[in-house]
């Protein structure tokens, strides 16, 4: 199968809009349920979900000549959160298990600062292809990119207020990054196309 700017961004749009539907999932469902394995296999789905922006999203910053800062950010926050989701499937238990509450708050913090970070880029590239909607679009994508503009400030701000007071921003950052990453996803498969190349 031949790589195209076009195939590449489609394949993007569908892991991002999959990781915002599992973390909807998870604050439904996972967090609510007892026991492990649910957690597990929701991060474990998302570890995988994560690798397919960081990597094609830094080919595709390179081959898009529209968008490249949006592709960088895709890629460094795909890359943040699979850090994020690594250190709460490697590192959670055994934080647990050392029997410190300071050890496993280190680590817990730790993960959350990637997750806002993570989330704050998938912001600011909602910004960036809100904009190309807004230069290039129809009614529909103007209005798509208006409010995928406005949804990645908030997913900036929130999260940047999580990355500098922690834990007490979390709901309302990952809320906002949330609805973020999904108009992202919408909005690059209605603006990208292969003669951006």
């Amino acid at each position: 199968m031949t790589f195209s700017v076009r195939r590449g961004a489609l394949i993007v749009a569908a892991a991002l809009f999959a990781t915002a539907l599992t973390q909807v999932f998870y604050i439904t469902v996972v967090s609510n349920s007892e026991g492990e394995t649910l957690r597990r296999i929701t991060w474990v789905s998302e570890m995988a979900l994560f690798s397919i922006p960081a990597v094609v999203a830094l080919v595709l910053a390179a081959r898009d000549r529209v968008h490249p800062l949006a592709w960088a950010a895709i890629a460094v926050g795909g890359m943040v959160n699979l850090m994020q989701v690594g250190m709460g499937l490697a590192m959670f238990g055994p934080a647990q298990d050392a029997g410190d509450l300071a050890v496993f708050e280190t680590v817990l913090q730790g993960a959350f600062f990637l997750y806002f970070h993570g989330k704050a880029m998938f912001g600011l590239a909602a910004i960036g292809f809100g904009l190309s909607a807004m230069r290039s679009g129809g009614g529909l994508a103007k209005a798509l990119g208006v409010i995928g503009i406005l949804a990645g400030l908030a997913a900036v701000l929130l999260n940047l207020l999580g990355m500098a007071d922690g834990m007490a921003w979390v709901q309302q950052a990952g809320a906002a990054g949330t609805i973020a990453t999904a108009l992202l996803a919408i909005l690059i498969a209605m603006t990208v196309r292969d003669e951006n190349a």
